[in-house]
C-alpha cells in the first residue's frame, strides 16, 4: 500500500523475511524493481543473511528444461557450487539460500502457465528457502498460491528530496536547493504523480538542469523531456554511455514518427506493445509516409538507447511514462488540417459522451496537453459543436428521469475534461452537491442488506426524486450559460483571426 502505516522498509533483508517466506515485489515501470532487488542481493552477503542467487526468468523462454534443472545446470554445477547431484539437491534442500526470481512478466505468454508452475513446484519442494519474485502489474502472479503480493510504493515528498541529494553531488548545493524548492512549490503540484515514479524524477532532474525552471505548461515541460534526452544522451556518447543514433534520422523525424505512432497506439488504446505491434505500426507509418525512409530495428534502438523515450520490459515496449504517449498524440492533432481535426475531435467527443464506445483511459491530462497545444482547434471543433448540440437536444420536458442524469454526468465530464478552456468549476461543484442531496434521498440504514431487490427499489425510487426535483431545474437554467459559453467562445476565436489579419495587413 502508499499509506505510510502500511510501507515496510526494504534496508534489511533480514526483517524482510522475518515473518514470511515468499515475496512478490510488484511494479511499473521505472518504479525501482530491479534496484531493490540489486539492494537485498548485496544486503543479504554483508548481512551474512542467506546465499543470494539471482535468476533472470527471460532466460527460460529459450531453456527446454523446467525452472529447478535451470537452476541445477546453469547455476550451481556452471558455477562449481557442486558437482553432482546428490549435493546439489542437499544444497537445495538446507534452506541456506535467497533466491531473486527477476522478471515473471518477461516470460513469453506461451511458456508463463508450465514456468509459473514449475515456480510453484520449486518452492514447495525447496521450502527452507526464501525467495522474490519481481513482476509488473497485472500478470498471473495470483495464480501462485504461496506468495502475498508486496508493491512498490511511489516516493513519498520526503523520498523526493532525498532522491534529489543523492543524484547531484554534494558540490552542487544552490541547484539541489532550487530543484527541490520548485518541486514543493504549491503551484506545480499536478507534477507530483509523476514526479513520484524514480525514472520520471531523474528526467525532471535532466531537464532541470538544461532548464532550470519548470514550465507553467506541461506540454512545454514534455518537450523539454524530449529535447533533454536527446541532446544530454548525445553529449554524453562521447563518455561511451550511449551508442550513436543508428537509424540516421533527425531529431524532427524521430519527433513526428513518435507523434504518428503514439496517436494510433492511444486510440487503439494500447500502452504495452509486443514486438510484433510497434513493428507492424511502424510498417504502415511507412508505406503512408514515403517521405521518411528508416529500418525498423535501428529506430527502435535509437528510440530505446540513444534516446531513452521508450522501455523495453521483457518481451514488451513501453513509454517510461504512459503520459509521453499522450503528449505525442495531442502534438499530433494539434499539427492536422483542419479538416482532418474535424474527425479526431468528433471522435474524441463520442468518446466523452458515449459509454458504449471507446472511453480514454486518464482524459484528463490528455485533454488538458490538447488545450494547451490546440486551444483554437478544441474551440471550434470540440467545445463549440459540442455545446450547441447539447442544448439543441436538451427537451427536458419530453426526457426520463434515467436521461436527464445521463445528459447531466455528459456535460459534467466534458466541462471537467476541458476545464483549463471552459474554466467553470460550476458543474463538479454540483455534482457534489447532488450526491448528498441522493444520500439525504436515500438514507443507509444499519443492517439493511445492501443490494438487495427492495433495496435497489429504493434507490432507484431516490434517483427519479433526485432527477425531476434537483438536476432537471438545474440543467434548465444551465441552458443560458450554456449560450453565453458558445458566444464567449466564439468571440475569443474571432478576435484572434481579426488580430492576426490586422498583423498581416501591416506587411
Amino acid at each position: 500500500g502508499q499509506d505510510q502505516e502500511n510501507r515496510i522498509p526494504t534496508n534489511s533483508i533480514k526483517e524482510l523475511f522475518s515473518d514470511k517466506q515468499y515475496i512478490p515485489l510488484i511494479g511499473s515501470a521505472g518504479s525501482g524493481k530491479s534496484t531493490i532487488i540489486k539492494y537485498l542481493f548485496l544486503n543479504a552477503i554483508d548481512s551474512k543473511f542467506k546465499i543470494p542467487i539471482k535468476i533472470e526468468l527471460r532466460y527460460l523462454n529459450d531453456f527446454d528444461g523446467s525452472v529447478v534443472e535451470y537452476i541445477k545446470e546453469n547455476i550451481f554445477k556452471l558455477s562449481k557450487l557442486a558437482s553432482n547431484d546428490r549435493i546439489v539437491e542437499r544444497l537445495m534442500k538446507s534452506g541456506n539460500f535467497v533466491f531473486f526470481l527477476d522478471g515473471y512478466d518477461e516470460i513469453t505468454s506461451s511458456r508463463k502457465e508450465r514456468i509459473t508452475k514449475q515456480i510453484d513446484d520449486l518452492v514447495k519442494l525447496y521450502n527452507k528457502n526464501c525467495y522474490v519474485l519481481t513482476t509488473r502489474p497485472y500478470t498471473e502472479i495470483e495464480m501462485l498460491p504461496l506468495f502475498h503480493n508486496y508493491e512498490v510504493c511511489e516516493l513519498s515528498d520526503d523520498d523526493i528530496n532525498q532522491f534529489i541529494r543523492k543524484q547531484i553531488p554534494a558540490t552542487e548545493s544552490e541547484l539541489i536547493d532550487k530543484i527541490i524548492e520548485a518541486i514543493n512549490n504549491p503551484e506545480n503540484r499536478s507534477y507530483k504523480s509523476f514526479l513520484s515514479n524514480p525514472l520520471l524524477l531523474s528526467m525532471f532532474i535532466l531537464t532541470f538542469q538544461s532548464y532550470s525552471s519548470i514550465p507553467q505548461k506541461r506540454s512545454a515541460f514534455y518537450s523539454q523531456v524530449f529535447d533533454a534526452l536527446f541532446s544530454v544522451h548525445d553529449s554524453m556518447s562521447k563518455l561511451a554511455f550511449v551508442r550513436e543514433k543508428q537509424s540516421g534520422l533527425s531529431k524532427e523525424q524521430i519527433i513526428e514518427l513518435m507523434e504518428l505512432f503514439s496517436f494510433l497506439s492511444y486510440f487503439e488504446e494500447k500502452f504495452i506493445f509486443t514486438s510484433t505491434y510497434l513493428n507492424g505500426k511502424l510498417d504502415s507509418i511507412k508505406e503512408k509516409k514515403k517521405h521518411i525512409k528508416f529500418d525498423n530495428q535501428k529506430l527502435i534502438s535509437d528510440l530505446q538507447v540513444a534516446i531513452g523515450i521508450i522501455n523495453q520490459d521483457g518481451t514488451e515496449y513501453t513509454f517510461p511514462h504512459r503520459s509521453l504517449q499522450e503528449y505525442f498524440a495531442a502534438l499530433y492533432i494539434s499539427s492536422l488540417s483542419e479538416t482532418n481535426k474535424e474527425k479526431v475531435y468528433t471522435k474524441i467527443i463520442d468518446s466523452l459522451t458515449n459509454d458504449r464506445g471507446f472511453r480514454m483511459n486518464s482524459k484528463d491530462n490528455f485533454h488538458l496537453l490538447l488545450s494547451e497545444l490546440d486551444e483554437e482547434g478544441v474551440i471550434k471543433y470540440a467545445l463549440v459543436p459540442f455545446l450547441e448540440s447539447f442544448k439543441r437536444k436538451l427537451q427536458l420536458t419530453k426526457m426520463t428521469y434515467k436521461t436527464i442524469i445521463e445528459r447531466f454526468v455528459q456535460l459534467e465530464t466534458f466541462y471537467s475534461s476541458f476545464f483549463p478552456v471552459l474554466k467553470e468549476d460550476g458543474l463538479m461543484k454540483q455534482n457534489h452537491l447532488f450526491s448528498e442531496k441522493f444520500r439525504e434521498y436515500h438514507p443507509r440504514k444499519k443492517g439493511e442488506n445492501v443490494g438487495s431487490k427492495e433495496w435497489e427499489a429504493k434507490s432507484e425510487k431516490a434517483r427519479e426524486k433526485l432527477a425531476i426535483n434537483d438536476i432537471k431545474p438545474f440543467l434548465e437554467g444551465f441552458k443560458q450559460k450554456i449560450e453565453d459559453k458558445v458566444i464567449e467562445l466564439n468571440t475569443y476565436l474571432e478576435l484572434r483571426n481579426k488580430s492576426d489579419n490586422d498583423i498581416i495587413s501591416l506587411i
